[in-house]
């Protein structure tokens, strides 16, 4: 479903979130107070607008208050961050997510109510991390902190053998198969009966914890 999100700052990160989230067909609102960041997306996404993000009425003025989601992507100036958080929760947006920079200015972010802290570039390195460790892992995604969904090419000792056998509840709770690549095919929700076969992608969802011992196998 189309969601009307607005992003705040648009340094790497919110230019990158900004237009990620546009070319999945969704209603961007993408502000900062640079002109030239401005320009430099205002092709790209629904709306780009000159603003300085810590003003409410600012933001209540450029429509932020219409949005589903707000994310707040300035991450250089801790103090402009929090204000413009602040700013986002007295507007009521529903889902306000903001990007930090360090733990200290995650956990002001967190007693001021935030939705969601993100830290950008510990997330995409504990992520690379766990793909470079694994010779068979070619994606992960984390849903949440409970949940993890995971790309693992088929290992030799999987070859022949069924889901059931491998990934079987008496063996492996927690975690759920949901769909297979197989050359140009996708198999969704396959049964424990597939035939794990050489070149095949499995796709699974699981408990975060359960993931990381499979990645570790």
């Amino acid at each position: 479903m189309r969601k009307h999100f607005a992003v705040l700052g648009l340094g790497r990160f919110g230019k990158c979130l900004s237009l990620s989230l546009s070319k999945l067909g969704n209603t961007v609102l993408a502000l900062d107070k640079d002109e030239k960041l401005v320009q430099d997306i205002a092709d790209s996404v629904s709306v780009a607008r000159v603003v300085d993000c810590t003003d409410i009425e600012a933001l209540r003025e450029a429509g932020v208050a219409n949005s589903d989601v707000a994310i707040v992507a300035m991450g250089t100036n801790i103090e402009a961050s929090v204000l413009a958080a602040m700013a986002l929760k007295d507007l009521g947006i529903p889902i306000v997510v903001a990007k930090a920079m360090n733990e200290t200015h995650g956990k002001i972010l967190e007693k001021i109510g935030v939705s969601r802290v993100v830290y950008p570039e510990r997330e995409m390195a504990e992520k690379l991390a766990r793909v470079l460790t694994s010779t068979n892992v070619m994606d992960i995604i984390d849903l949440s902190p409970d949940y993890t969904i995971l790309e693992e090419r088929a290992s030799a000792q999987m070859v022949g053998k069924t889901l059931g056998q491998i990934f079987g509840p008496e063996r492996r709770g927690g975690i759920i198969v949901v769909a297979v690549k197989r050359n140009d095919h996708i198999i969704i929700g396959p049964s424990g009966s597939e035939k794990i076969k050489d070149g095949d992608v499995l796709v699974i969802v699981g408990e975060t914890e359960e993931v990381k011992k499979l990645i570790q196998e």
